[in-house]
């Protein structure tokens, strides 16, 4: 069962990244559940989320597994170019923390769409400003399996990113979450739910540990 209290990431130091979520590469680190709706009701079960999370010497790295029933992406885009408000189409996304941070609603934030687009900016919502030009270095990977409708993809982020580098046992904070359709209407899932009246994922307050192991 997911422990909501936390994200683990677990060290695997490997050079070739992977969306195939049974490999080696993939399989000690826990499966976290976004099945809750940002206000804590439970997300439609047509739209399973997973999660994992990894690190190695150099990058953090999340893996989402995404059950669909409809697709909402760009037909046409360069997974080289940045594709800004990707939060506008299905979307998976990570908020992190580092320690290095000036306060606690001063964080990163990074996203994937299932066709590998991506995008990242710098969030300070004790300002309500965002860094747009900011880049990360973060790279990513996606396949659309269109007789299982699932999509999976993967982020990798570079600690260069965070201008700091965890050690075992150290402790970032963060939340993941996922934006899709159902039934043409919108669905926000978060891993810690951000309780807003209105779907709202900017709520640090609600971030969970993201732990190294």
């Amino acid at each position: 069962m997911t422990d909501k209290s936390l994200i683990t990431a677990i060290f695997h130091q490997s050079s070739e990244l992977t969306v195939d979520f049974n490999s080696s590469v993939w399989r000690e680190a826990p499966l976290l559940s976004i099945d809750r709706l940002w206000n804590g009701e439970p997300a439609p079960t047509e739209l399973k989320t997973t999660a994992r999370a990894l690190w190695d010497d150099c990058h953090l790295i999340f893996g989402f597994e995404c059950n669909y029933t409809e697709l909402d992406i760009d037909t046409e885009y360069d997974v080289a170019d940045e594709r800004h408000a990707l939060w506008d189409l299905d979307v998976c996304e990570a908020f992190i923390r580092a320690p290095n941070e000036p306060h606690e609603k001063h964080y990163r934030e990074f996203e994937v769409a299932p066709t590998g687009q991506w995008c990242d900016l710098i969030v300070d919502r004790a300002l309500m400003k965002a860094d747009w030009q900011w880049r990360s270095g973060m790279r990513t990977i996606a396949r659309i399996d269109e007789t299982e409708k699932i999509w999976r993809v993967v982020m990798a982020i570079p600690f260069s990113a965070f201008g700091c580098t965890p050690a075992a046992g150290d402790t970032w904070y963060g939340n993941l979450f996922r934006i899709s359709r159902l039934g043409g209407e919108r669905q926000y899932l978060a891993f810690s739910p951000t309780l807003t009246e209105l779907p709202n994922y900017h709520v640090a307050e609600r971030f969970v540990p993201v732990r190294f192991e």
